[in-house]
């Protein structure tokens, strides 16, 4: 598609986190750099109903079924209601309000092929006898297609790394998928205050262990997500990997092209980097 660094659209003008020349990205380009504009001009094409239902399919909009005090079920107007700007701002996740749980739940799903597990906070609950019994497992929702997950799922880890805006997210060996977040926040008086900051992401992200998910209430060095959660959720994640003894899947990344003037992304790069760092984790990892 051809992006332009302006948008007009409902009688606003839409723009990136950045001014740029016109671009020729794929989806997976869009994706990469975060573009608001390329990913209205993808979502215009998908009626507002349709989008709403695979927003609360993620989801979006309903209570997690934790249980947990306090939690709220964000804010997601139904599309029906969506004011002219509400119907694009949306698609790029303006226009509504999430929790942590369901921001990951998004991340969980792709993770799963498609599978939304509504998450549990109790594993077990002890008997009278000191005996345990193992929590009911939660009804799985098949949300998208185990293709159509595999599909994203390799999209997103080109956030991960040179072309994409979480190069500080990427862990040496390991391949990962994830997706940045920049937010208006809403300050005590009701307007907006500073920024939230996130990243949320799976590794290994061909062969799933975990879901991680960083997000950081108005950060004063810097605010976009990469930059600022993304540093954090590498050294989260690699702990995981490693306590939990994970080694890399030994596989190259997936070759996508970015830019139609380009090239498509090579997995050469990395699969150098798997090379070298799969027996220096595979060490730190039996630590």
């Amino acid at each position: 598609m051809t992006v332009p660094n302006r948008l007009s659209r409902a009688g606003q003008s839409f723009r990136d986190s950045h001014d740029h020349a016109v671009e020729k990205l794929t989806f997976a380009g869009v994706i990469a750099q975060s573009s608001n504009i390329g990913t209205m001009m993808v979502g215009e094409k998908v009626p507002p109903a349709t989008l709403e239902k695979y927003f609360r399919r993620f989801g979006v909009g309903q209570m997690s079924g934790v249980g947990f005090p306090g939690e709220t079920a964000g804010i997601f107007a139904k599309s029906k209601d969506w004011s002219g700007s509400q119907r694009y701002t949306v698609m790029y996740g303006q226009g509504l309000a999430v929790n942590a749980i369901q921001a990951a739940g998004v991340f969980q799903t792709i993770a799963n092929g498609g599978l939304r597990v509504p998450p549990t906070l109790v594993a077990s609950t002890e008997r009278a006898d000191g005996t345990f019994a193992a929590a009911q497992p939660t009804k799985a929702v098949r949300v998208i297609t185990n293709p159509v997950a595999e599909t994203l799922s390799q999209m997103l880890e080109f956030v991960v790394g040179d072309g994409g805006t979480a190069a500080m997210a990427e862990i040496p060996g390991y391949r990962v998928a994830g997706k940045t977040g920049t937010a208006d926040r809403i300050g005590a008086n009701g307007r907006y205050s500073g920024k939230t900051a996130s990243f949320i992401g799976f590794a290994p992200a061909d062969k799933p262990e975990f879901v991680v998910a960083v997000i950081l209430q108005n950060p004063i060095r810097g605010y976009f997500g990469g930059s600022t959660a993304g540093p954090v959720f590498k050294d989260v994640m690699t702990y995981a990997l490693q306590e939990f003894k994970i080694p890399p899947t030994g596989t190259p990344r997936p070759v996508m092209k970015l830019k139609v003037d380009d090239a498509p992304a090579s997995s050469d790069k990395a699969e150098a980097a798997l090379k070298v760092d799969s027996g220096h984790r595979a060490k730190t990892g039996s630590r």
